[in-house]
């Protein structure tokens, strides 16, 4: 019956005429067109609801992926610190989100037909012909994870800057004083106020020509007078960490007797691994706190954070970017955002996406999280709130 039926059909075709072929190659289009056009209906309603006059934007520094939309109202939990104009959008590369003193500063880069604007904390200047402040964004992101720690074969520019040969004898010349004599100067790191400095030297070892190199009796020293021992006398420094508040250092080194990798800090934290541990299956991410202590994120297990080698959180995610981790002075209470989410190390997720620039600050025992979020009001002007939300 089904092979009668196509024979009809087919008969039926080759009988038409060409202006009846036409007609019904037109109808056919005019169907498949609203049928096509009704599916692009239903999967816009189904992907982003009905529209609103809020504004959602993504920002690279935060989290690509999020698409959910801004609340059919202003935020509740919010203040509108600034405005931007129909045309003008944000450079995120350009921004720069601090906390300091419990507080949230911030600078946003505009970009409007005028030119640049510098948004600082609530004060708008311009316009500028070129945007006014450096790229930060990812240069701030690359510089947190690598924080210019590794120690290569090249001479350390900080270091030559500040290092004179006097009397055959090799010293750091920092604010009028000398310091050494030392052999190498493998690495050199100066505080923000320039008052003070952390180096990682070698002082003695096996030979004069491997001391030269920067191989053999390594120490931390400072420009307090500190000098603190790392290793044995046959050791290679490899990496070289300064903590946000520059009240501690850190430095791995290698050490060439058994082969194993000694991290240390100068309040006299230590761990132990292998060269596995430093560069094997993908480098685990590193840094030392103001206190002193040994913070990491293993490669092998990327959810725990471990306090001079014991885990003292754990995440339901794998950590990938340090920018976004908040360590509170409890670890176990610590935060991580990503894809739209915040993840505490207690095991809970609060949904935060349409959120831009997430910082966590903690005082005393109290955890807020300060974000900012954008809504097009009735007049067609994008407001910025700033809000905030305890977790």
């Amino acid at each position: 019956m089904k092979w009668i039926k196509y024979g009809m059909i087919m008969l039926v075709s080759i009988t038409l005429s060409k202006s009846t072929e036409a007609q019904l190659l037109k109808k056919l289009k005019e169907k498949a067109g609203k049928a096509v056009e009704g599916k692009g209906k239903a999967g816009s309603n189904s992907s982003g609801g009905q529209e609103n006059n809020s504004s959602s934007i993504e920002t690279s520094s935060v989290n690509r992926n999020a698409t959910a939309k801004e609340p059919a109202g202003p935020p509740a939990n919010g203040k509108v610190v600034f405005s931007l104009a129909a045309d003008e959008q944000f450079l995120y590369d350009e921004t720069a989100v601090s906390a300091e003193n419990s507080a949230v500063k911030y600078q946003f880069v505009i970009r409007s037909r005028e030119g640049f604007f510098l948004v600082e904390n609530g004060t708008r200047t311009g316009p500028f012909k070129v945007a006014p402040i450096r790229s930060r964004n990812v240069s701030a992101e690359y510089e947190t994870e690598n924080n210019n720690v590794s120690i290569g074969d090249n001479k350390d520019e900080v270091a030559i800057r500040y290092t004179k040969t006097i009397g055959g004898k090799l010293y750091i010349v920092f604010n009028g004083k000398n310091f050494g004599p030392y052999d190498y100067v493998s690495k050199m790191m100066v505080s923000p106020n320039q008052k003070n400095f952390f180096a990682v030297v070698t002082i003695g070892g096996a030979n004069s020509m491997t001391t030269k190199m920067g191989i053999g009796n390594t120490f931390i020293v400072n420009g307090e007078g500190l000098k603190y021992k790392i290793g044995s006398g046959n050791a290679v420094p490899m990496k070289f960490y300064v903590s946000e508040g520059f009240t501690h250092a850190m430095a791995a080194v290698m050490d060439q007797t058994d082969q194993k990798i000694y991290t240390a800090t100068t309040a006299g934290k230590q761990t132990e691994g292998s060269m596995a541990d430093l560069y094997a299956g993908g480098e685990g991410k590193m840094f030392v706190s103001d206190k002193g202590d040994i913070i990491s994120i293993p490669s092998g297990s990327p959810r725990q954070i471990l306090v001079n080698g014991i885990e003292a959180a754990s995440f339901k995610v794998p950590i990938e970017s340090i920018s976004r981790l908040t360590i509170t002075p409890d670890v176990s209470r610590s935060v991580y955002y990503t894809n739209g989410k915040l993840y505490k190390a207690d095991g809970d997720e609060i949904p935060m996406s349409g959120i831009l620039f997430p910082k966590v600050i903690t005082s005393g025992n109290k955890t807020v999280v300060y974000y900012f979020k954008v809504y097009k009001n009735e007049a067609g002007v994008k407001d910025v709130y700033l809000c905030s939300k305890d977790i």
